[in-house]
């Protein structure tokens, strides 16, 4: 009965984590940073690709910004920079979903 009750709460926790980062292709500016604030409090590395492409690639250069501040704040390691170093948006986030997972995964 246990194991049932986890399938189903990781099942849940998976799907409101895919929920949480698909409000970052939000248009509306504050949703974007309200989800960065969640998944920055949360600190799971699997949100590091997704936060890293905003954070590279994003039109809007507050986006980009705040993106880049959870970044930091999720990686406290630094692995980021030395993945990504060098390489094109699209690159480094094949790297980052590597070390890190695909939450579409």
């Amino acid at each position: 009965m246990r194991a049932a009750a986890g399938n189903v709460m990781s099942k849940f926790d998976q799907m409101t984590f895919r929920l949480l980062v698909n409000c970052l292709k939000s248009p509306d500016y504050q949703v974007v940073v309200d989800t960065l604030a969640q998944l920055e409090k949360e600190k799971r590395p699997i949100a590091i690709p997704p936060i890293y492409l905003l954070s590279a690639a994003h039109p809007d250069k507050r986006v980009r910004q705040r993106a880049a501040e959870a970044l930091t704040a999720i990686d406290q390691s630094g692995e980021v920079e030395e993945l990504t170093q060098g390489k094109e948006p699209d690159q480094a986030a094949k790297a980052l979903i590597q070390k890190y997972g695909n939450f579409r995964a």
